[in-house]
């Protein structure tokens, strides 16, 4: 009497029956293997079934103590298998990419809180971690041959730093101030004048800023899909920044589930949408470059069609019309991108 047995849509066989009892014992063969007799037209059913039904021990279900049958395993496997600390401890280990990956994205924000007791630096650690992951998302999207990982920082880096702090010196000055004084009106279409005029344009203006000195700088000529990426670089370093601010004032200001939701959003979605919004200032800039010619009008439209979205958003919200004009923003970058080479001929255009 022998048998046929099935794996994965193979069929392997026929072993006599005690050969299949000894290949089941070392593992060879398995108890959920399909397998059926020789000869026979029956269904294919479990080996271990199989057996079963004609009488026959299996060596997986003998009935010998699940303890004791645990305990022996246990004895003979090798310890260095279970607890490889050479292994762990190798510097080879910092060269496997999945360990630096897995360690860094999953336990950064742990390591973070570990500053609790200084409370400023964890909110900028986990506010920089955030940062690392949109980088990454962006990169994988929008990376080209030219991006260089150094303009990358500075981008990040002048506009978290150096362009904000300019705008909130800005802000302070007349008529600046009474633009952003207009934005927190109760009234809608002052509100809406100090939202498009006041904080939309000026903010996306501060984002650009570095983006107009990364196209002009000699020798080097960027294709837009380039400025692109370094501008949702850059607006991702405004956006984090205001998250961070914002999380240490207005938010705590709400309620608990209000000021949970609102952290989220600082962290993940708002510094996305800025990201695109400069996205699209940088498609702009970079054929004002190409094209200078005709850079003054590239530049206006560069500015004005992100302040636009920026502003009608903060003053809709979460409103339909809000998420509307996100969606929108997104939809506009990515059709941008698509369209580069039908602007490129329209400019090239007397």
């Amino acid at each position: 009497m022998k048998i046929f047995v099935q794996r994965n849509g193979q069929q392997f066989g026929p072993y006599p029956v005690p050969a299949a009892q000894q290949y089941l014992s070392q593992g060879t063969l398995l108890p959920q293997d399909l397998a059926r007799m020789e000869g026979s037209a029956a269904p294919w059913i479990a080996l271990s079934q199989l057996l079963a039904q004609a009488g026959l021990p299996s060596p997986a279900g003998s009935g010998a103590n699940p303890f004791k049958q645990a305990l022996h395993d246990l004895k003979a496997i090798d310890l260095r298998l279970i607890f490889p600390w050479r292994a762990i401890t190798s510097k080879s280990n910092l060269q496997d990419r999945r360990l630096v990956t897995l360690s860094a994205i999953g336990l950064a924000p742990l390591f973070a809180l570990a500053l609790g007791p200084v409370v400023s630096l964890a909110y900028w650690a986990i506010a920089l971690y955030f940062s690392a992951l949109w980088a990454l998302f962006f990169y994988y999207l929008f990376r080209t041959p030219q991006v260089v990982p150094r303009l990358c920082f500075l981008c990040f880096f002048f506009t978290g730093l150096v362009s904000i702090t300019a705008l909130l010196a800005l802000q302070e000055v007349p008529p600046w101030s009474l633009l952003y004084g207009l934005a927190k009106s109760g009234n809608f279409l002052a509100r809406a004048v100090g939202m498009l005029a006041g904080v939309g344009f000026h903010e996306e203006l501060c984002k650009a800023a570095i983006l107009f000195w990364l196209v002009r700088r000699p020798g080097n000529l960027l294709i837009p899909q380039t400025v692109v990426f370094y501008g949702m670089i850059s607006g991702l370093g405004f956006g984090i920044h205001e998250g961070v601010v914002y999380q240490r004032t207005v938010n705590r200001e709400q309620a608990v589930d209000v000021a949970y939701f609102l952290d989220i959003a600082r962290l993940t979605s708002l510094p996305f949408l800025h990201a695109i919004w400069t996205g699209v200032a940088g498609y702009f800039i970079s054929f004002a470059a190409l094209f200078p010619g005709k850079k003054y009008a590239l530049w206006m439209i560069g500015i004005l069609i992100p302040a636009t979205l920026h502003g009608v958003y903060d003053i809709f919200g979460l409103s339909f019309v809000g998420l509307a004009t996100a969606l929108c923003s997104v939809t506009l970058l990515i059709t941008y991108l698509a369209n580069c080479q039908r602007m490129q001929q329209h400019l090239s255009t007397p």
